[in-house]
């Protein structure tokens, strides 16, 4: 991988962190803007559901128009967009009107993430594709860790409106990191024949009739969803140990920290061969620590747990994607990322329906049990589906920059 690519990576998550920053900023001050507004818990969820629903539902469209257009013109385009419409937002007040900017704003957001994961392996190379995801997941872990706090502290001091045009200011940003990209977001190789299908629903269809990423696929579906019900679960968590709301801070603080630290020594220490060992040791220790949370009997070792937890997700996260851009055409690899996009948000929506109903029905501690157990039982389908399966290349021929092994 040559300095230049390097640079693009990093030009990229540049990118991410600052959008990501923006958007957790505005995505923290709109929940909090809307339930002061209404004092319902039913606006918050609404709000929460139509802005992350969009994106799946245009997954197919976004897909295709990342194999098909310019993906650089794509991010650009969706980023002055998405400025424009969070514009919009920090002069409106009324709870309806922000909601529906917010969930605009997603949709119109929505072709960048399949663009931005089918383009990394044509800017990083295939020697370097697991330190390009290890670097790119710490960036969205920085988002995450900064980006809730930066908008508590606007809302709380200046309200709404700063945050969202901190957002849009974010968006310009993160466009200008992506114009400085200079290496090619788009395979020259011609196409093959996995990847020559030119419907919206290719994506979807390539899955299917891929065991290994079919499975990855439904594992990363149902791992979602129990990730999600201990999320809900930790506020009874801090209520039972009587921590209040310093607990569920230091909560997830040490969950975004962990998360940061784990994507940047994935990004050092897994290779393309070790790939398929940290997708599976990831999941299995993540697992193996949601279920340390559900037995712990000390509030003290939670805090240790979660970042431990986080810590693992992050190996899992970059064996996971460098699997997915290994064994896909590049010519349908952005419908394959908008299909897994879909199918996650989708599961984390399910999730939140009836996760709610399970804490209050069973408690905070066999939620959590149950949901590493879950885990567990995913990661040993991983190994079996990544044992059993031949692992042929997707992507055709030696190109630089856009070639797997």
């Amino acid at each position: 991988m040559t300095d230049r690519g390097r640079g693009d990576i990093r030009r990229l998550a540049a990118a991410s962190a600052i959008s990501g920053i923006g958007n957790w900023a505005a995505s923290t001050a709109l929940a909090l803007a809307v339930y002061a507004k209404t004092g319902s818990a039913v606006w918050l969820s609404v709000s929460f559901l139509l802005t992350q629903i969009p994106s799946a539902l245009v997954a197919p469209l976004s897909g295709i128009m990342a194999d098909r257009l310019n993906r650089r013109r794509i991010m650009i385009t969706c980023d002055l967009l998405g400025a424009v419409t969070y514009a919009g937002m920090a002069v409106t007040s009324a709870p309806l009107p922000l909601i529906a900017l917010g969930s605009l704003a997603a949709l119109l957001h929505a072709p960048f993430g399949p663009a931005s994961r089918a383009a990394v392996p044509n800017l990083a190379g295939a020697a370097d594709r697991s330190w390009a995801n290890g670097t790119l997941s710490a960036a969205t872990n920085v988002g995450q860790l900064a980006g809730p706090a930066l908008g508590g502290v606007l809302y709380a001091a200046v309200g709404a409106g700063p945050a969202f045009w901190a957002n849009a200011v974010s968006f310009v940003a993160s466009a200008a990191c992506i114009v400085a990209i200079r290496g090619r977001f788009r395979s020259e190789t011609p196409s093959s024949p996995a990847g020559g299908k030119r419907g919206v629903w290719a994506g979807v269809g390539f899955i299917w009739r891929q065991p290994v990423l079919l499975t990855m696929t439904v594992v990363g579906a149902i791992t979602f969803m129990a990730t999600e019900a201990v999320a809900v679960a930790d506020l009874p968590l801090v209520h039972h140990f009587g921590v209040g709301g310093v607990g569920y801070g230091i909560i997830n603080v040490v969950w975004g920290a962990g998360g940061l630290v784990g994507s940047l020594a994935a990004a050092r220490v897994v290779t393309s061969r070790s790939e398929p060992a940290a997708a599976v040791l990831g999941c299995l220790m993540f697992g193996a620590f949601v279920t340390a949370v559900g037995l712990s009997p000390w509030f003290a070792l939670i805090p240790l747990f979660s970042l431990l937890f986080a810590f693992s997700d992050s190996f899992a996260f970059v064996g996971f994607n460098g699997i997915y851009q290994r064994r896909t055409p590049d010519e349908i690899r952005g419908r394959v990322f908008a299909a897994i996009g879909a199918v996650m948000t989708f599961a984390s929506a399910v999730s939140y329906g009836f996760a709610g109903f399970l804490v209050d029905a069973v408690g905070w501690r066999p939620v959590y049990l149950g949901g590493g157990l879950v885990d567990i039982a995913c990661a040993v389908a991983l190994a079996l589906s990544l044992r059993w399966a031949p692992w042929r290349p997707a992507e055709p021929g030696p190109v630089p920059h856009a070639t797997g092994p």
